[in-house]
């Protein structure tokens, strides 16, 4: 149904803008940030975790796109790895991708393709109030193994 292949030195900088955009929004959901610091965290993350784009050591920058084509790119996948083990530390499929099969099946191609590279665990985190994600990922096999929680400080007035 998919493949995944490696993202390409042209198409970065337009996953670069997504992975802002769907950031920001997230860490002003959860997190409480305006709008404008939240842009700048999402920046701040993504250009410091990939410095080197698609070429950032420890780092698989994969698209996701229709099994035995090459276009259209449909969502992506970025993969930190260490050791035996690899974190998603982001999974976008495109909205009008979503619900048809596409993001399980891309899943079901990682699991693949970090096998074969002898990674024996995957994880992720899945933000609390996103529970088609949170959905999926069980589906796919994934299971609760903590919780993130935080506390704003913003109004603690220190002396």
């Amino acid at each position: 149904m998919v493949k995944l292949r490696d993202m390409r030195d042209v198409e970065f900088p337009a996953y670069r803008r997504l992975f802002i955009d769907e950031y920001a929004q997230d860490l002003a959901a959860t997190r409480g940030y305006g709008a404008e610091d939240a842009r700048a965290r999402a920046t701040e993350s993504i250009d410091g975790s990939l410095s080197a784009g698609v070429r950032t050591a420890a780092n698989r920058l994969w698209c996701i796109v229709p099994a035995g084509e090459e276009q259209p790119v449909i969502g992506y996948l970025w993969i930190v790895v260490k050791d035996q083990a690899a974190w998603v530390a982001d999974f976008c499929l495109l909205p009008e991708w979503r619900g048809r099969g596409f993001g399980r099946a891309a899943l079901g191609e990682m699991d693949r393709l970090l096998a074969a590279m002898g990674i024996n665990e995957v994880g992720l985190r899945v933000a609390a109030g996103n529970g088609s994600a949170k959905a999926l990922y069980e589906k796919c096999g994934f299971h609760i193994t903590g919780f993130n929680m935080s506390r704003s400080l913003a109004t603690l007035k220190v002396d």
